[in-house]
């Protein structure tokens, strides 16, 4: 992925931080992704222990660094991309709460956390990075993990899919680990996607049959679609089989058996 910091940078500077006329005026996916407040619905409804301690694993453009430094106590954001770290840092210069790391996990000092959140940033082998954030938590602590779905109709439909992208069962055996440990894994369904939520389906209530025909939000679907994804979605809502074709997954796991 090309680093768009430099560019996003000089625009964000242009418009005096800005964002809703800087989008207004540069109509582009890629700035919609970094800048929209949009980007926040994905955790902005969680509820964080405001004492608590959070690393977030990729900078995105501190598109959600803002939201971790008004939920919790103090932020850590990993990143090996120092283009990425320098607009987020000018991005939140007023919040006294983050710390910035350039590098991977051995930049890290021995530093545990209540929270560790990969939006979107699950890299290859993604078993490996999981069990490393793993060894990161506190007792007790939460793994956040937003990820695209392998198996989503958007994405069976022609839209671009991330690099790392897992089916639910797939994630389901990433967070088991080879030692089939005990924990709890509760997932989540943002929809259109993980990026640009703006409903966030859970286990307990899920989409019935009518509910995504027209809401689907086509904001990166190619010009031609390979099917009707509304009709697509009303079939998989009405077979029940939702949580296997939804676009993303959020996932928050546990050591123990606490929420």
């Amino acid at each position: 992925m090309n680093d768009l910091s430099p560019e996003i940078r000089s625009l964000y500077q242009r418009y005096q931080g800005d964002k809703k006329r800087l989008l207004q005026e540069n109509p582009n996916l890629d700035y919609l992704y970094a800048l929209s407040d949009i980007r926040e619905n994905l955790l902005e409804w969680y509820e964080f222990d405001k004492g608590a301690s959070l690393l977030q694993i990729g900078s995105d453009y501190g598109a959600m660094t803002g939201l971790y430094s008004r939920k919790v106590s103090h932020v850590t954001v990993l990143d090996s991309c120092h283009n990425n770290l320098s607009f987020n840092r000018l991005r939140h210069e007023k919040r006294t709460n983050i710390h910035y790391v350039n590098g991977d996990f051995d930049a890290l000092s021995e530093e545990t956390f209540d929270y560790i959140v990969f939006a979107g940033s699950l890299k290859a082998p993604a078993a490996q990075q999981i069990e490393r954030a793993r060894t990161l938590l506190k007792p007790g602590g939460k793994l956040i993990i937003a990820v695209c779905n392998r198996l989503g109709l958007k994405y069976q439909a022609g839209a671009p899919a991330d690099e790392v992208r897992l089916s639910k069962t797939e994630l389901t055996e990433l967070l088991r680990g080879s030692d089939g440990r005990k924990g709890k894994a509760v997932f989540y369904y943002p929809m259109p996607d993980y990026k640009l939520p703006v409903t966030i389906y859970s286990e307990s209530y899920l989409p019935a049959k009518g509910d995504l025909t027209h809401a689907i939000l086509a904001y990166d679907y190619p010009k031609y679609l390979r099917f009707d994804l509304g009709k697509m979605f009303d079939e998989v809502c009405e077979g029940k089989q939702f949580e296997v074709f939804a676009n993303s997954f959020l996932t928050i796991w546990s050591c123990d058996e606490k929420d």
